[in-house]
């Protein structure tokens, strides 16, 4: 189900339109809640999510090429 949320960043308001429930709920629950469908961010809050993002992101990789390493090593014994 379709879903629209406002972000308002610096005075201003950015209206997104999110399809999938689950990403809502995930987004919703990394930014703290949303009232009324709308969250307010100082630069610094979307900054520190940004670079949260983008840490995970690389764990994440950092984790898949290792399990990569892990079962490439077994296929070969």
């Amino acid at each position: 189900m379709k879903q629209q949320i406002t972000l308002t960043i610096a005075s201003r308001d950015y209206v997104i339109t999110i399809e999938d429930d689950e990403f809502y709920r995930r987004l919703e629950r990394d930014l703290g809640g949303f009232k009324n469908n709308t969250k307010f961010l100082s630069p610094k809050e979307l900054l520190d999510c940004f670079v949260q993002t983008n840490y995970d992101s690389y764990e994440d990789e950092m984790h898949m090429l290792s399990l990569i390493g892990e079962i490439d090593k077994r296929l070969k014994q």
